[in-house]
């Protein structure tokens, strides 16, 4: 048997294990990171989920900017978009840089207990069997696999939609798009403004049409992430695709998964094919990879010394031992509808200040087996303020060495919004990686530290924590602050909020509103 001994092991080498690891080994400790596949990145770069959303700080914006100086960031404003492989060999090489131990093809299976420590995590290797002891361990698998072995107490679904997950995506590379022809006809549908409110985009809205024609056999869903691969040309680029959608998932199921994968599979190359009869620049595409992990977006979530609620995304809650700021809507990608695609609000009883409250019913196949209670809102996140992630939730109940990062923190069903994303996943990740650290310093577990400690350390390190999100965000706080007293809002399909103007246009983003007057008054 093979051994091990460290003072951290980190499980998993996703965005939040990745920064796990550069956070622990960059302050002196000895830290290994274990990962079943061959590469770094997780979903980020083997799901080709390419364009990190949310706020871009600490090892996240390191990372990018490095990666933008070699000449593989597409660098937007918002989701800046990488090159996949070259962000695998950057990955690896700063937690190599690090002082980071790293090994592929190691798969963590078990644990061994004493009482409510981890003393050491079984896995399997080529070489045989492997037990690794540490003083600190952190979960960063996706699927809190070594929290649930453990013992810690977790959740799966929610009871409004029994239990299922979120829709999963299968990512591909697609080759010979001509981006620049299908952003100018994305830009015209915009300007034309008919397609509002039934479709969010163009290309939906000729999905639909595919559909219609027989050429799709049912609406699969209503958007997708479409990034170009940097340093690929405009008029025949590559992008990361990441439009098939498996629905009445259950994540936690070998079998369940495996049909979800093929039916996506099969959908990617229907995808493809409409695609190029019907969407302006995709007339020549072609499926040049396929993603060599599943996009899940949810299974476990760990029960924590505090569980992220879904209010406190439209609360805009904060909390002094925040660990990251969390700016972006509700992402529940609908469990059983193609033709809604999104969730992005939660119902209240009252009014939630601060938040958008919209009063319109809802749909019903929105809420298929629970439909909201008489006279209650639809809330939305308010694009002018944002809420707070705290440290509590990478601490799991019952187990007293052991941090959980990434998609599986504590965190209720809609809330998980404010967690699973890339650029939190990393965030929570370094946060556990200097929070194992102080944790040695003071000889206590990870319950007892003061998590304000983990957030001066991470403020200290450049993270800007205290400081209200710039940037893009700030323009469109800025804009949603001059606008959402002024307007009727209205439920799109894709269940995001449209504004409508009083020309009776409806626009979807906020920063248009403004726009649309001012060209209204010329």
């Amino acid at each position: 048997m093979i051994q091990y001994d460290v003072d951290v092991l980190v499980i998993g080498g996703g965005p939040g294990g990745f920064a796990a690891g550069v956070a622990a080994a960059r302050r002196g400790l000895r830290t290994l990171l274990v990962e079943n596949l061959t590469s770094l990145g997780g979903l980020m770069t083997n799901g080709f989920v390419t364009g990190p959303a949310g706020m871009i700080e600490g090892i996240c914006k390191e990372l990018l900017d490095r990666l933008n100086k070699q000449g593989y960031l597409y660098d937007t404003p918002h989701t800046p978009a990488v090159d996949p492989e070259r962000c695998k060999f950057e990955m690896e090489t700063m937690l190599l840089q690090s002082g980071c131990r790293l090994l592929y093809g190691v798969h963590a299976v078990d644990v061994v207990m004493d009482g409510n420590n981890i003393e050491s995590v079984v896995c399997y290797t080529k070489g045989g069997r492997m037990e690794i002891k540490a003083r600190y361990f952190i979960d960063a698998t996706g699927d809190a696999d070594i929290a649930a072995a453990s013992g810690v107490p977790y959740e799966v679904g929610n009871a409004e939609y029994m239990g299922l997950n979120l829709a999963h995506t299968m990512g591909v590379r697609m080759s010979n798009v001509n981006m620049k022809k299908y952003r100018e006809a994305m830009a015209a549908w915009r300007e034309d403004n008919s397609g509002y409110p039934d479709n969010l985009s163009l290309a939906g809205q000729l999905m639909d049409e595919a559909v219609k024609n027989g050429d799709l056999p049912y609406p699969i869903f209503p958007g997708g992430l479409i990034y170009q691969v940097p340093g690929t040309p405009d008029e025949d680029a590559d992008i990361t695709f990441n439009v098939a959608h498996s629905y009445y998932n259950r994540n936690t199921s070998v079998e369940d998964l495996s049909r979800q994968i093929v039916e996506q599979h099969q959908q990617n190359q229907w995808l493809e094919a409409a695609y190029r009869k019907y969407v302006p620049g995709f007339e020549n595409c072609r499926i040049s990879g396929l993603a060599s992990m599943p996009g899940i977006r949810d299974s476990r979530r760990i029960v924590g010394e505090y569980v992220l609620k879904d209010t406190d995304i439209a609360a805009a809650t904060k909390f002094e031992d925040s660990i990251a700021k969390f700016p972006e809507l509700y992402d529940t990608h609908h469990p059983t509808s193609g033709y809604w695609g999104f969730r992005h609000h939660i119902h209240s009883k009252e009014p939630i200040p601060g938040a958008i409250n919209i009063t319109e019913p809802c749909d019903k196949a929105m809420h298929p087996f629970c439909p909201p209670e008489e006279g209650s809102y639809s809330v939305y996140q308010n694009p002018a303020n944002y809420c707070e992630v705290p440290y509590r939730v990478i601490v799991p109940l019952k187990v007293d060495n052991l941090f959980v990062v990434g998609r599986c923190v504590s965190a209720q069903f809609h809330a998980m919004a404010a967690v699973r994303i890339i650029t939190i996943c990393m965030s929570t990740g370094q946060a556990a990686g200097i929070a194992a650290d102080l944790c040695i310093q003071k000889g206590i577990t990870p319950r007892e530290l003061d998590g304000r400690l983990v957030r001066a350390e991470m403020i200290k390190d450049g993270v800007p924590l205290d400081k209200a999100p710039d940037g893009y965000w700030a323009h469109l706080a800025e804009a949603a602050k001059d606008d959402l007293d002024k307007h009727e809002f209205v439920r799109l399909r894709g269940d995001f909020v449209g504004v409508r103007l009083p020309n009776g246009k409806i626009t979807l983003r906020f920063g248009d509103i403004k726009k649309s007057e001012d060209e209204k008054k010329e």
